[in-house]
Protein backbone atom coordinates (compact mmCIF):
# COMPACT_ATOMS: atom_id res chain seq x y z
CA UNK A 1 0.00 0.00 0.00
CA UNK A 2 1.45 3.57 -0.92
CA UNK A 3 2.80 6.24 1.31
CA UNK A 4 -0.18 7.72 0.30
CA UNK A 5 -3.24 5.75 0.82
CA UNK A 6 -1.71 5.12 4.52
CA UNK A 7 -1.82 8.77 4.96
CA UNK A 8 -5.46 9.02 3.60
CA UNK A 9 -6.51 5.94 5.61
CA UNK A 10 -5.33 7.53 8.98
CA UNK A 11 -6.87 10.83 8.72
CA UNK A 12 -9.66 8.84 7.55
CA UNK A 13 -9.17 6.57 10.68
CA UNK A 14 -9.32 10.29 13.20
CA UNK A 15 -11.64 11.48 11.50
CA UNK A 16 -13.81 8.49 12.62
CA UNK A 17 -12.92 8.73 15.81
CA UNK A 18 -13.65 13.01 16.07
CA UNK A 19 -17.38 11.96 14.87
CA UNK A 20 -17.88 9.88 17.29
CA UNK A 21 -17.44 6.03 15.26
CA UNK A 22 -20.31 6.06 13.03
CA UNK A 23 -21.38 2.93 10.95
CA UNK A 24 -19.61 1.65 8.96
CA UNK A 25 -16.28 2.00 10.64
CA UNK A 26 -13.02 3.02 8.14
CA UNK A 27 -10.29 -0.01 6.87
CA UNK A 28 -8.21 1.17 9.82
CA UNK A 29 -10.21 0.41 12.49
CA UNK A 30 -11.55 -3.12 11.12
CA UNK A 31 -8.19 -4.00 10.50
CA UNK A 32 -7.25 -3.19 14.23
CA UNK A 33 -9.66 -5.42 15.13
CA UNK A 34 -8.48 -8.34 12.98
CA UNK A 35 -4.87 -7.88 14.88
CA UNK A 36 -6.90 -7.45 18.59
CA UNK A 37 -8.45 -11.41 17.90
CA UNK A 38 -5.49 -12.49 16.44
CA UNK A 39 -3.56 -11.50 19.71
CA UNK A 40 -5.93 -12.96 21.99
CA UNK A 41 -6.54 -16.06 20.60
CA UNK A 42 -3.41 -16.66 18.83
CA UNK A 43 -4.52 -16.95 15.21
CA UNK A 44 -1.92 -17.75 12.96
CA UNK A 45 -4.12 -18.37 9.85
CA UNK A 46 -5.94 -15.44 8.07
CA UNK A 47 -9.06 -16.52 5.83
CA UNK A 48 -11.10 -13.50 3.66
CA UNK A 49 -13.69 -13.97 1.74
CA UNK A 50 -14.08 -10.93 -0.67
CA UNK A 51 -10.58 -9.64 -2.12
CA UNK A 52 -11.62 -6.94 -3.44
CA UNK A 53 -8.30 -4.60 -4.13
CA UNK A 54 -6.40 -6.52 -1.69
CA UNK A 55 -5.88 -3.90 0.57
CA UNK A 56 -6.67 -6.13 3.60
CA UNK A 57 -4.31 -9.23 2.79
CA UNK A 58 -1.42 -6.74 2.30
CA UNK A 59 -2.60 -5.37 6.01
CA UNK A 60 -2.92 -9.00 7.53
CA UNK A 61 0.33 -10.13 5.68
CA UNK A 62 3.03 -8.82 8.49
CA UNK A 63 0.66 -10.52 11.20
CA UNK A 64 -0.22 -14.70 10.06
CA UNK A 65 1.58 -17.36 8.65
CA UNK A 66 -0.60 -18.07 5.91
CA UNK A 67 -3.61 -15.94 4.15
CA UNK A 68 -6.13 -17.47 1.97
CA UNK A 69 -8.83 -14.74 -0.26
CA UNK A 70 -11.53 -15.80 -2.25
CA UNK A 71 -12.87 -13.19 -4.67
CA UNK A 72 -16.34 -13.87 -6.72
CA UNK A 73 -15.63 -11.31 -9.53
CA UNK A 74 -13.05 -12.58 -11.93
CA UNK A 75 -11.35 -8.77 -12.69
CA UNK A 76 -10.65 -8.35 -8.81
CA UNK A 77 -9.31 -11.68 -8.75
CA UNK A 78 -6.77 -11.16 -11.87
CA UNK A 79 -5.93 -7.81 -10.14
CA UNK A 80 -4.97 -9.78 -6.93
CA UNK A 81 -2.64 -12.47 -8.44
CA UNK A 82 -1.15 -9.47 -10.11
CA UNK A 83 -0.32 -7.65 -7.15
CA UNK A 84 0.76 -10.95 -5.14
CA UNK A 85 2.47 -12.55 -7.40
CA UNK A 86 5.70 -14.65 -5.57
CA UNK A 87 3.85 -13.83 -2.37
CA UNK A 88 4.25 -17.68 -1.00
CA UNK A 89 2.28 -17.12 2.26
CA UNK A 90 -0.94 -15.63 0.11
CA UNK A 91 -3.17 -18.56 -1.51
CA UNK A 92 -5.89 -16.90 -3.86
CA UNK A 93 -8.94 -18.56 -4.85
CA UNK A 94 -11.37 -17.43 -7.75
CA UNK A 95 -15.36 -18.31 -7.01
CA UNK A 96 -18.48 -18.48 -4.56
CA UNK A 97 -16.73 -17.88 -1.02
CA UNK A 98 -19.51 -20.47 0.01
CA UNK A 99 -18.55 -23.46 -2.63
CA UNK A 100 -14.89 -22.69 -2.17
CA UNK A 101 -14.75 -22.97 1.56
CA UNK A 102 -14.83 -26.51 2.41
CA UNK A 103 -11.39 -26.80 0.71
CA UNK A 104 -9.80 -23.99 2.67
CA UNK A 105 -11.29 -25.37 5.82
CA UNK A 106 -9.58 -28.77 4.64
CA UNK A 107 -5.92 -27.05 4.60
CA UNK A 108 -6.32 -25.38 7.78
CA UNK A 109 -3.93 -26.71 10.50
CA UNK A 110 -3.02 -24.21 13.17
CA UNK A 111 -5.86 -21.61 14.65
CA UNK A 112 -7.37 -18.98 11.96
CA UNK A 113 -9.14 -16.01 12.09
CA UNK A 114 -12.39 -15.80 9.28
CA UNK A 115 -12.89 -12.41 7.82
CA UNK A 116 -16.29 -12.64 6.43
CA UNK A 117 -16.69 -9.89 3.53
CA UNK A 118 -17.73 -11.61 0.61
CA UNK A 119 -20.93 -10.81 0.53
CA UNK A 120 -22.33 -7.75 -1.99
CA UNK A 121 -22.55 -4.38 -0.77
CA UNK A 122 -23.07 -2.75 -4.32
CA UNK A 123 -20.38 -0.31 -6.45
CA UNK A 124 -17.96 -2.67 -7.61
CA UNK A 125 -18.35 -5.46 -5.62
CA UNK A 126 -19.48 -8.97 -7.38
CA UNK A 127 -22.63 -10.52 -6.62
CA UNK A 128 -23.28 -14.14 -6.70
CA UNK A 129 -26.02 -16.59 -6.89
CA UNK A 130 -27.12 -15.01 -2.87
CA UNK A 131 -26.15 -11.71 -2.17
CA UNK A 132 -24.59 -13.24 1.33
CA UNK A 133 -23.61 -16.72 0.78
CA UNK A 134 -22.84 -16.04 5.03
CA UNK A 135 -24.64 -19.39 5.55
CA UNK A 136 -22.83 -21.67 3.12
CA UNK A 137 -19.45 -20.02 4.54
CA UNK A 138 -20.67 -20.71 8.02
CA UNK A 139 -21.53 -24.24 7.72
CA UNK A 140 -18.45 -25.13 5.71
CA UNK A 141 -16.16 -23.53 8.87
CA UNK A 142 -18.45 -25.61 11.54
CA UNK A 143 -18.10 -28.62 9.99
CA UNK A 144 -14.56 -28.87 9.17
CA UNK A 145 -12.77 -27.13 11.33
CA UNK A 146 -10.20 -29.15 13.65
CA UNK A 147 -8.49 -26.08 14.92
CA UNK A 148 -9.81 -22.91 16.76
CA UNK A 149 -11.24 -20.33 15.27
CA UNK A 150 -12.83 -16.77 15.32
CA UNK A 151 -15.60 -15.66 12.82
CA UNK A 152 -15.71 -11.77 12.42
CA UNK A 153 -18.73 -10.98 9.43
CA UNK A 154 -18.57 -7.83 8.31
CA UNK A 155 -21.33 -5.39 7.86
CA UNK A 156 -23.64 -6.68 10.34
CA UNK A 157 -26.26 -3.85 9.29
CA UNK A 158 -26.95 -5.66 6.79
CA UNK A 159 -27.84 -8.95 8.31
CA UNK A 160 -31.92 -8.52 9.09
CA UNK A 161 -33.63 -10.91 7.72
CA UNK A 162 -35.51 -13.08 9.43
CA UNK A 163 -35.82 -16.41 8.27
CA UNK A 164 -33.70 -15.26 4.98
CA UNK A 165 -30.97 -17.03 2.58
CA UNK A 166 -28.72 -13.88 1.67
CA UNK A 167 -28.81 -11.88 4.88
CA UNK A 168 -30.07 -13.64 7.94
CA UNK A 169 -31.04 -11.83 10.68
CA UNK A 170 -28.17 -11.66 13.56
CA UNK A 171 -30.42 -13.61 15.95
CA UNK A 172 -31.07 -16.20 13.38
CA UNK A 173 -26.95 -16.40 13.04
CA UNK A 174 -26.74 -16.92 16.78
CA UNK A 175 -29.52 -19.35 17.40
CA UNK A 176 -27.48 -21.58 14.95
CA UNK A 177 -24.39 -20.57 16.53
CA UNK A 178 -25.58 -22.14 19.73
CA UNK A 179 -27.20 -25.41 18.23
CA UNK A 180 -23.68 -26.34 17.20
CA UNK A 181 -22.84 -26.81 20.68
CA UNK A 182 -19.20 -25.45 20.71
CA UNK A 183 -17.92 -23.33 23.85
CA UNK A 184 -18.94 -19.89 21.49
CA UNK A 185 -20.17 -16.73 22.43
CA UNK A 186 -21.71 -14.00 19.32
CA UNK A 187 -21.80 -10.27 19.61
CA UNK A 188 -22.26 -7.57 17.31
CA UNK A 189 -19.88 -3.97 17.73
CA UNK A 190 -18.75 -1.69 15.30
CA UNK A 191 -20.88 -2.98 12.58
CA UNK A 192 -19.08 -6.52 13.07
CA UNK A 193 -20.37 -10.07 13.82
CA UNK A 194 -18.01 -11.29 15.86
CA UNK A 195 -17.96 -15.27 17.24
CA UNK A 196 -15.53 -16.01 19.05
CA UNK A 197 -14.17 -18.35 22.36
CA UNK A 198 -16.03 -17.46 25.53
CA UNK A 199 -14.13 -16.09 28.03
Amino acid sequence: MSWLKQLKERRRYKKWIEDGRPLPPPPLAKRAMHLEYAERFGLRIFVETGTFKGDTVEAMRPHFERIYSVELAEKFYHEAVKRFQGVDKVKLLQGDSGERMPEIVAELDAPTLFWLDGHYSGGDTAKGELAAPVWAELKAIFAGMKQPFVILIDDARCFTQVGGDAYPAVADIEKWVEEQGRDLTLEVDMDCIRIAPKG
